[in-house]
C-alpha cells in the first residue's frame, strides 16, 4: 500500500471513536490482519535532550503555578493482593517500569517563567506500612489511602509517583500508587498494570523482562505534536469556533452561589449506584435500533436529566478521548488524554429519539476534531475566566464499557502465579468540575459514580451557603 494510502487510513482511523476503533480491530482480527501493520507515524526526537511539554502539559503546569497545593491531578490507585505476594519482586518491577518509562522519572521546573523536563534515574523508593496488629485494618486501609490520594506533589521533584505497600497479613497486601496527572492519564492506569504483571511474573521466577522496547517516549510525542499537527489544528479550530460560538454556562446551582469561590480546587464527594444487568441490556438493544453507541444514548439521557433540572436549552458537557491515535502511543504511559465540549441544544422540544440523533451527529462531529489540545481550544476562545470554573464546560461525563476495555488494556491478562490482584475506586475528596459523572460497564450492570462539590450539592439536596 502506497504511503498516501496509509496516510489516508490512519487518519479515518484517527476519527474513529474508542468504541467503534476496537470493533474494528476485533474484525482485522477476525481476518488475521492487525492494526499494528499500519506504519510508525511518531519518529524519536533527534535530540535526546529536547524534552518539550505536550500542549496539555504545558496548560497543568500552568494550573499548578496557580494552585501548587492542589491534589485534585492526582491519580490514586488502590491494588489488593491475595496471596504470597514477593516484596522484593514487587519492587523491582516498579523500578523496572519506571526505568521503562521516561515520563515516570521526569520532574518539570521552570527557567524565565517557561516550564522545562528534567529527566533523573533515581530508583522509585517503595514505602512499607505493617498493619498486621490491627484487628480489622479495613478502616485504616481506607484511611491511609485517602491521606495518600490528597497528599499534593512537587513538579519540580521527580519521581511524580508514589507507591506505598499496606501489609496486611501473611497472605493479604495493599499497594497504593498515586501519580500526578502531567506524567499519565486513564488509559496509563492499564499499561501499568498490564506491565506489572507481565514483569513481576517473569521476576519472581528469574526471568528477564518479557516486554519489547518502547519505539518512542513521551517528548517524542510532544515534539511531534507542536511540529506536525499544527496545520491539523488550524483546521480543526475552525469547526470548534463555529461550533462554540456564544456558548452559554450551565448553571447547576439552581440560584445558589458557591459557598467559596476562591480556589481553582474544590472538596468533593461521590454517590455509587448499579444499575442492573437487564437495564443495561436494554439501553444497548435502544442503542443499537438507533443506530448509536451505548455511549452515545447515555450522554443524551444525562444531558436530558440537566435540562430538566436546569432548564437549560443549550448547554455543553465535556468527554474525555484517549487521544491515542497511532500505534507508538498505545503502549506508552503519559498524558495522552484530550477533552472534548459537547453541545447540544433542546429547541423546539424535541422527542428522544430526535434528540438521540441530534447527540450522534454532534458527538461524530466532535470525534472528527478530536485532535485540536484543549488548552489551545481554551486559547483560541478565551472564555471568561475564573479560579471557580472551568472553562467552557463544568460537567464531565465519562463511560468505560467493554470495548474500551478492550482497547486500552483495563482488562489485562493478570494470571499471576500464587497471587490474585484487583483494583478498588479512591476517592481523593477533591474534584476539578462542579459534577463529573462516572459510568464503568461491568458483569453485574452499569456502576455509576457522581462525583459532586461539597459547596454545591449535597447527598439528597442543594445546600443552603
Amino acid at each position: 500500500m502506497a504511503q498516501q494510502d496509509w496516510s489516508e487510513l490512519q487518519q479515518r482511523i484517527a476519527a474513529l471513536s474508542p468504541e467503534k476503533r476496537a470493533i474494528f480491530e476485533q474484525q482485522l482480527q477476525q481476518r488475521n490482519l492487525q492494526i499494528s501493520s499500519i506504519p510508525l507515524g511518531i519518529p524519536k526526537r533527534p535530540n535526546p535532550a529536547d524534552r518539550p511539554l505536550s500542549f496539555a502539559q504545558q496548560r497543568l503546569w500552568f494550573l499548578h503555578q496557580l494552585d501548587s497545593h492542589s491534589p485534585a491531578y492526582n491519580i490514586a490507585m488502590l491494588w489488593r493482593f491475595q496471596g504470597s505476594l514477593h516484596v522484593l519482586a514487587l519492587e523491582h518491577t516498579l523500578n523496572a517500569i519506571v526505568q521503562r518509562h521516561e515520563t515516570l522519572r521526569t520532574a518539570f521546573d521552570s527557567i524565565d517563567g517557561q516550564p522545562v523536563q528534567t529527566v533523573s534515574d533515581q530508583p522509585l523508593s517503595l514505602a512499607i506500612a505493617n498493619l498486621q496488629d490491627f484487628p480489622d485494618p479495613a478502616d485504616q486501609i481506607q484511611l491511609l489511602a485517602h491521606q495518600e490520594a490528597r497528599q499534593p506533589f512537587d513538579l519540580t521533584r521527580s519521581p511524580l509517583l508514589r507507591a506505598t505497600l499496606l501489609q496486611i497479613s501473611e497472605d493479604q497486601s495493599v499497594l497504593l500508587l498515586t501519580l500526578h496527572h502531567i506524567i499519565a492519564d486513564g488509559w496509563s492506569r492499564g499499561i501499568l498494570m498490564k506491565e506489572f504483571a507481565s514483569l513481576y511474573k517473569a521476576f519472581v521466577t528469574g526471568q528477564p523482562s518479557p516486554l519489547a522496547n518502547l519505539p518512542i517516549q513521551y517528548p517524542d510525542f510532544a515534539l511531534w505534536q507542536q511540529q506536525t499537527l499544527q496545520p491539523e489544528f488550524d483546521r480543526q479550530l475552525i469547526y470548534w469556533k463555529q461550533q462554540l460560538a456564544n456558548l452559554p454556562p450551565l448553571n447547576l446551582t439552581l440560584g445558589k452561589s458557591p459557598c467559596s469561590s476562591d480556589s481553582s480546587t474544590f472538596k468533593s464527594a461521590i454517590a455509587t449506584h448499579i444499575l442492573p444487568a437487564s437495564l443495561l441490556a436494554a439501553l444497548k438493544a435502544l442503542s443499537r435500533q438507533a443506530g448509536t453507541t451505548l455511549f452515545m444514548t447515555l450522554l443524551a439521557a444525562f444531558k436530558l436529566l440537566l435540562h430538566r433540572y436546569t432548564g437549560q436549552d443549550d448547554f455543553a458537557v465535556g468527554i474525555p478521548v484517549a487521544n491515542r491515535n497511532t500505534r507508538e502511543t498505545e503502549q506508552l504511559i503519559g498524558f495522552f488524554v484530550n477533552t472534548l465540549v459537547i453541545r447540544t441544544h433542546f429547541s423546539g422540544n424535541p422527542s428522544f429519539q430526535t434528540f438521540l440523533t441530534h447527540v450522534r451527529e454532534v458527538t461524530s462531529a466532535a470525534y472528527a476534531h478530536q485532535d485540536l489540545p484543549f488548552a489551545k481550544l481554551v486559547e483560541a476562545l478565551q472564555p471568561q475566566r475564573s479560579l471557580s470554573d472551568n472553562p467552557l464546560f463544568q460537567v464531565m461525563f465519562q463511560l468505560q464499557n467493554e470495548a474500551y476495555q478492550l482497547q486500552n488494556a483495563l482488562a489485562p491478562d493478570l494470571d499471576i502465579p500464587n497471587l490474585s490482584l484487583s483494583q478498588d475506586w479512591i476517592d481523593s475528596g477533591f474534584t476539578k468540575f462542579d459534577l463529573t459523572w462516572h459510568l464503568v460497564e461491568r458483569d453485574g450492570g452499569l456502576l455509576t459514580v457522581a462525583e459532586y462539590r461539597t459547596d454545591l450539592f449535597e447527598a439528597e439536596r442543594s445546600p443552603e451557603c
